[in-house]
């Protein structure tokens, strides 16, 4: 009977008991979240309807992917506990967006995951898998760590006359400028590239792409290009030896 009343409150209506959710489903500021979420998920403030104060209510914002705490800032921009690890990977690995080591084990969640260690558990014994997926039919590229997704996004692969090749590979090197030179197009200074196969001369990167926003179609020479806004973090995150899955 104690427990029935944590949960629920009774309201007497026409001579009838009715029982009524309390705390579980209260959003006290009406912008769409519950008090609990705001608390102990988003670290927003229950009582204000748009905590970062930007035009947007809370719940508007986390469900565009920005970050209801900061004024326009995406979740995979935020930082809200200096972890080194974006809000929105926080929400999706279930570590604290205010906890920066949600273990406990002296290192930051961002550290361990940068590293491939579970920041959810302190034996650091043993490393999650972390893996890029990219569908050419769909432009689309998805990483995740431990088989929950940290971020998925639209490519642009090979023109078909200059294809992606297809297939398991893995980061072989990691390099943080490349000039892309070729007949017909010159791209200095490349950021963020990370080389998967080469071949009779060539070599294959997922890279970012500063010359074009075309992202969705088909457009390189046989690179999968990423956006910068994308990249970086890509770049950050992806290990020499991080499985590569390219498939059609």
């Amino acid at each position: 009977m104690l427990r029935f009343f944590i949960l629920f409150s009774s309201i007497i209506v026409g001579g009838l008991i009715m029982t009524t959710p309390t705390s579980a489903a209260t959003d006290t500021d009406s912008d769409g979240l519950t008090d609990e979420q705001e608390i102990n998920i988003y670290a927003t403030d229950p009582n204000l309807t748009d905590t970062d104060a930007d035009g947007y209510s809370d719940d508007q914002e986390i469900e565009h992917g920005y970050s209801p705490r900061f004024f326009v800032k995406k979740m995979t921009e935020a930082d809200s506990d200096q972890d080194y690890l974006p809000d929105a990977w926080e929400l999706s690995l279930g570590t604290g967006i205010m906890e920066p080591d949600s273990d406990g084990d002296k290192y930051l969640d961002g550290t361990e995951v940068l590293a491939g260690f579970d920041p959810l558990n302190p034996d650091n014994s043993a490393k999650l898998e972390k893996l890029i997926s990219v569908d050419l039919t769909k432009q689309q590229l998805i990483y995740s760590f431990g088989g929950k997704i940290l971020e998925s996004f639209s490519i642009s692969s090979g023109l078909p006359g200059t294809p992606t090749p297809q297939g398991d590979f893995e980061v072989i090197t990691k390099r943080d400028l490349v000039n892309y030179r070729g007949s017909n197009y010159d791209y200095p200074n490349t950021k963020w590239n990370l080389r998967f196969a080469w071949g009779q001369g060539f070599s294959y990167y997922i890279h970012g792409a500063w010359w074009h926003n075309n992202f969705g179609e088909p457009q390189s020479h046989g690179c999968v290009n990423v956006s910068y806004d994308n990249m970086e973090r890509l770049y950050e995150w992806a290990q020499v030896g991080t499985k590569i899955i390219i498939l059609n």
